[in-house]
């Protein structure tokens, strides 16, 4: 398949995505019906077993958000074929892709009860996918060039990953949770945010996945380091071997920790984030 024919696919795809959401938001009340069928989803899924989705609703449907508005960058990459430098047409992509979200957000808004806490929920959500979308898309330009990393960068990376790699041991096996000292400083905290704007689904479930995705991120990094681009699929499949390995300790050998669905989710996704940003260092280098 030739880059023009591809290029047109994907600007079919583009407006035909345009004109559904469109329709979609013309039809009053149809945001809030997607919304309950979508709660509705996520219900039948936490009645499948214990620790299935255990994460709120409304940070649930924030990851769906982000989800979908994750492929924009990607798909606007696909549409154009500028000739601007690559660092440029990705910032390009991610101010449009921004752009494209904000406006969304506020169309989405304007049916709700309560327009301003609609629109910051959906803007931050939606924006958060054009920065992880915004990644993907400079991973996938950078690929080509990545390569592995020099010898004396990947003995660096040998000492800190054996450092890391003792820190998870340690953070996994621990009688009791990591966050428990924390723990009420953090439930004041995430009250005070709310208090001054910040969504509801931004809540102490949303705060404990995201810092189990950035616990992760270390893991994905150093496996592209030691091993290369080319084994990219490495690191998304370590850390969900590793993820699965510890939520099984701690389910049979750890009464104090909960074993969740949820972690192994995060923990994955943080080992794919590291595995980009790994792809872009490497491409970036050689370039350079």
């Amino acid at each position: 398949m030739g880059t023009a024919t591809r290029t047109t696919i994907v600007r079919s795809v583009l407006c035909a995505a345009v004109v559904l959401v469109v329709a979609l938001v013309l039809v009053p009340g149809t945001p809030d019906r997607l919304r309950s069928g979508l709660v509705s989803g996520v219900s039948a899924l936490r009645a499948l077993g214990h620790g299935t989705l255990a994460v709120g609703d409304g940070f649930v449907l924030a990851m769906l958000v982000t989800l979908v508005t994750m492929p924009l960058p990607v798909l606007l990459a696909g549409a154009t074929r500028a000739s601007r430098p690559l660092s440029e047409g990705v910032r390009h992509r991610a101010l449009v892709s921004g752009g494209v979200v904000l406006v969304l957000a506020g169309v989405v808004a304007s049916q709700a009860a309560a327009p301003g806490e609609r629109f910051r929920s959906v803007a931050l959500a939606g924006l958060v996918g054009v920065a992880l979308g915004s990644l993907l898309d400079a991973a996938w330009h950078a690929r080509e060039r990545a390569a592995h990393a020099s010898g004396r960068t990947q003995r660096v990376a040998w000492t800190l990953a054996a450092a890391y790699g003792l820190v998870v041991v340690l953070v996994a096996t621990a009688g009791s949770p990591v966050d428990g000292a924390v723990y009420p400083h953090l439930v004041r905290a995430i009250a005070a945010g709310q208090r001054l704007g910040a969504p509801g689904w931004l809540g102490y479930d949303a705060v404990e996945f995201t810092a189990n995705v950035v616990f992760f991120v270390p893991f994905g990094f150093f496996v592209l380091l030691l091993f290369g681009a080319r084994a990219w699929w490495a690191g998304m499949l370590g850390g969900f071997v590793v993820s699965c390995a510890i939520e099984t300790v701690q389910a049979l050998f750890l009464p104090a920790r909960f074993a969740s669905v949820d972690d192994v989710l995060a923990n994955t996704s943080g080992a794919v984030l590291g595995m980009l940003v790994g792809i872009v260092v490497l491409g970036r280098a050689r370039r350079s």
